[in-house]
């Protein structure tokens, strides 16, 4: 069984039920589908819309999901919350560091 983020860091270390498909080198169906979904919206949405909102016209580089797809009570919840476009935000690097940023600090002042 895969896990759901393949990058270095594991997200609660909560594991997918995510089928593989041999014919793609291997990659989950969730790679396959968030891959498509994020280029899709990058090209939609190419600025920062943080940034927008203060006037400024920077790249978007990262999508961010607004509800953390991993809050999802069920694997299928969690799966819909990863593919909603509307929980997607285009966000620049600088941008999305500061929101995660923000998150680990109100987590950590409330103890969650």
């Amino acid at each position: 069984m895969p896990w759901i983020n393949d990058g270095k860091k594991k997200r609660n270390n909560v594991r997918y039920n995510i089928p593989t498909n041999n014919s793609n080198n291997g990659k989950s169906m969730y790679d396959i589908h968030w891959n498509r979904l994020r280029n899709s919206y990058i090209h939609e949405h190419p600025l920062c819309e943080l940034c927008l909102l203060n006037g400024r016209s920077v790249p978007a580089e990262e999508v961010h999901h607004k509800r953390p797809f991993s809050t999802g009570k069920t694997e299928e919840e969690r799966f819909n919350l990863l593919l909603d476009r509307n929980n997607l935000m285009a966000l620049c690097r600088s941008c999305h560091h500061k929101i995660h940023n923000d998150m680990r600090r109100k987590s950590s002042v409330f103890g969650t």
